[in-house]
């Protein structure tokens, strides 16, 4: 390596450092980039160039005899007088580069604005690219002959994050599930968990612009599998909370009073009721940034306190349409028919597109809301965490999703979970842990439901329209789904209707889970985990019995699990 491509080199590395004071580069720390690079110059070039003693007039004829000689003598001199200076200067400036290389290349695990280690590390970055990633193996033994045991390769995920400035940051995660093979032995899914350009204006004010997480419960933003201590994540933020959840849109977030209290809040696109189940409530409604509709968008406000050491405490308020122009209403409209006309054929075709109109009604916004408050205590070798959530619709809306889906989607649903571990290491003098935990958790999918009751409206509407001549209003019996139609939702089991009441939940949904294990971290970064879940619902059904329902929520699983993050 030439001087000319040392000091090239050195002088890129010390213009282009980014100075973060006051979130911009001073004029005072590219003014001392340059008075150093220029201090380095001089330091090299004193080594090459020789001290000279006084001038003294001289007669050339006199010296001219010696002047051959002097310049020999000088290139013969050995190179020890002048390259150990040299050569230790060289050193100085290379050692100063390998430092500057490793303190780039050192990542830092902490979390930023609530994320995951791993996806925090371009906040921490120099300018440039930054890598991360994480992946989780698990395997799973259905305590049960009903159901096969599983091993997978759940996810290999790679962040990619690039710092353009001091302010400006794009981060992303791509995702690839299942080793490339499902269940059903097609292909796995790549996807893209989040891809956004964060503009951190202050530390108050900052703007996320793409698909972002939606910010709401602890784990959807916090999914690293090195975050929790269970092998699969807590039910309620699957069923409930659709994690991991994210839509495109703009998040406003930052750190206020002191760094206190973080917010986020922002504008999504909403999810898509007409993928809503009775199971899973919206999880499968969520559009993910693919060609996602935006007739229908959502409003999302977050706040948590972290003013002490250790606690966080927060909550989150969801509330968005999800009709997205697809999802006809279901009212009394429903019920009206329109003889066509004879006169004429356009006639007919006339009244039939408006009795198509009439009884399709405008589209149903179907606003789902969702609501959630959390703490985590995390201190010394104590970890202390909980999570209460509740969605709703109104009536009306559940009635257009239960028509449009034929699912007997939830009116109410709730789910709440509360978990401690403890470190069992730390009483040794060593960097591991390894963390003994419990976790007792309720989830219930169909809290509340659409119904009917006997001498209920829909008993008297049947009344109304059998007094109408001509059958231009119809009952249910004439109706062509019955009473799907109405946004009544029957059991196929007819033994689980309840007094003649339809539309009634399916008790199965209403699940309590009793997850105990050990998670030990060899490495901050790798953990070994293991546990064991007792899954118990409401039901008592005869139809519900392992032999005839292995989806009954009944049945216990012992879970293996490897997870790291890089």
């Amino acid at each position: 390596m030439t001087m000319r491509t040392i000091l090239n080199r050195y002088y890129v590395c010390s213009a282009s450092r980014p100075s973060r004071a006051g979130g911009r580069s001073s004029f005072f720390a590219q003014s001392t980039a340059g008075l150093l690079t220029a201090t380095i110059l001089l330091f090299l070039l004193s080594g090459l160039l020789p001290v000279s003693g006084p001038i003294h007039a001289e007669n050339p004829r006199e010296n001219g005899a010696n002047t051959s000689n002097e310049t020999e003598q000088k290139a013969e001199e050995p190179a020890r007088t002048r390259k150990p200076a040299l050569e230790q200067r060289v050193e100085i400036l290379e050692e100063e580069l390998e430092r500057q290389k490793l303190q780039k290349a050192v990542n830092r695990y902490e979390s930023y604005g609530g994320m995951g280690p791993a996806a925090s590390q371009v906040y921490f970055a120099e300018p440039g690219l930054s890598w991360g990633g994480y992946g989780e193996l698990s395997y799973t033994d259905n305590r049960s002959n009903r159901l096969s045991d599983s091993a997978d390769l759940k996810r290999l995920v790679l962040y990619a994050g690039y710092r353009f400035n001091d302010w400006i940051v794009l981060n992303t995660e791509l995702e690839y599930e299942h080793a490339g093979v499902d269940s059903s032995g097609s292909g796995g899914e790549a996807i893209v968990e989040f891809a956004y350009i964060d503009f951190e204006f202050d530390r108050a004010l900052q703007l996320s612009l793409g698909l972002n997480l939606v910010p709401i419960g602890i784990t959807n933003f916090l999914h690293e599998p090195t975050t929790f201590y269970s092998v699969d994540r807590p039910e309620t933020e699957t069923a409930i909370i659709p994690s991991t959840w994210r839509e495109m849109g703009a998040v406003l977030h930052g750190e206020i009073l002191d760094g206190q209290f973080a917010y986020r809040t922002g504008i999504l696109t909403g999810t898509r009721a007409i993928n809503f189940t009775s199971s899973s409530w919206i999880r499968k409604g969520r559009t993910s940034g693919s060609n996602s509709r935006a007739d229908d968008l959502a409003f999302v406000g977050n706040l948590e306190y972290q003013g002490i050491q250790g606690l966080i405490v927060g909550g989150t308020f969801y509330t968005g349409g999800s009709g997205q122009n697809e999802v006809p209403s279901a009212d009394f409209n429903s019920r009206i028919t329109l003889t066509p006309g004879s006169s004429t054929t356009d006639t007919g075709t006339l009244l039939g597109l408006y009795e198509e109109d009439l009884r399709n009604g405008s589209p149903a916004t179907v606003r789902v809301n969702l609501a959630e408050a959390h703490f985590r205590y995390e201190e010394g070798p104590f970890s202390f965490r909980g999570l209460f959530a509740r969605g709703w619709m109104n009536e009306s809306d559940t009635r257009a999703a239960n028509r449009a889906t034929g699912q007997n989607i939830g009116k109410t649903v709730e789910g709440a979970y509360i978990e401690l571990a403890f470190d069992v290491l730390s009483f040794f003098e060593t960097r591991q842990s390894m963390y003994v935990f419990v976790r007792n958790e309720y989830v219930n999918t169909q809290k509340d439901t659409v119904r009917r009751y006997a001498f209920g409206t829909e008993d008297i509407d049947d009344a109304i329209c059998s007094a109408i001549p001509n059958q231009i209003c119809q009952t249910t019996a004439q109706l062509d789904r019955g009473n799907r139609d109405l946004g009544i939702i029957e059991s196929a089991d007819p033994t689980k209707e309840l007094y003649g009441v339809k539309g009634v939940s399916d008790r199965s949904n209403d699940r309590r889970i009793l997850t105990y294990g050990i998670a030990y971290f060899p490495h901050s970064q790798v953990a070994i985990k293991a546990d064991y879940e007792q899954r118990l619902s409401r039901t008592n059904s005869y139809s519900d019995q392992e032999r005839f329902n292995s989806a009954n929520n009944k049945i216990d699983q012992f879970n293996l699990g490897v997870s790291f993050i890089f």
